[in-house]
């Protein structure tokens, strides 16, 4: 539900708008029935495509409280991940142009990459552990069993090589199911 003067509220307003918005009494009771629910937000997503040089490996310097090496990644966005986030923002901008909104805010530029995040920093991230045929290319198999160890297996969103921006839940899942019926073939086989 939305809310009159907290995120994009009565002192967003008072700012983009140059007048006074909210207050009290009447004034208050004016502002409330015209700008109650009518501001929107809107974010993009977008996939990252999948590149060699964005990787992770063992820290050789942080451990975690308990001693342990920690993961340590190496990232950065390509120029199609800053086109794609350019396109969204000249689109929402085109959008709410058209419906005659007034932007709450700058639109972030080349200065700001386009608005991305560092990576890491949002939600539905996948990989690191990237399933294919080749052992010397990927960590697991189709059956997200590692190349170098059969009794092992990745059953999440690590073997992904690449994720749109939709919750993977779904495919993880269906991903495990195979898996486990792969497990229940191969250990009555006394493959593993």
């Amino acid at each position: 539900m939305p809310s009159y003067g907290f995120g994009f509220g009565a002192s967003d307003l008072n700012k983009y708008l140059g007048e006074t918005v909210g207050g009290y009494g009447n004034k208050l009771r004016e502002d409330v029935k015209k700008f109650y629910g009518s501001v929107v937000g809107i974010a993009g997503r977008g996939e990252c495509i999948a590149r060699e040089d964005n990787y992770c490996e063992i820290d050789p310097n942080v451990v975690d409280e308990f001693g342990i090496p920690v993961l340590r990644f190496n990232y950065t966005w390509s120029d199609h991940e800053r086109k794609q986030a350019r396109h969204m923002h000249d689109t929402f901008e085109g959008i709410f142009g058209e419906m005659g909104a007034i932007p709450l805010g700058e639109k972030p530029g080349e200065d700001r990459d386009y608005g991305l995040l560092a990576p890491g920093r949002i939600i539905h991230e996948v990989g690191t552990t990237r399933m294919g045929n080749d052992p010397n290319k990927s960590v697991v198999n189709k059956y997200e069993q590692l190349h170098d160890a059969n009794n092992i297996f990745v059953v999440d969103g690590g073997p992904f090589v690449s994720q749109a921006d939709k919750n993977p839940t779904w495919t993880i899942l269906a991903l495990a199911w195979r898996t486990s019926e792969y497990i229940i073939d191969e250990l009555k086989k006394q493959n593993i």
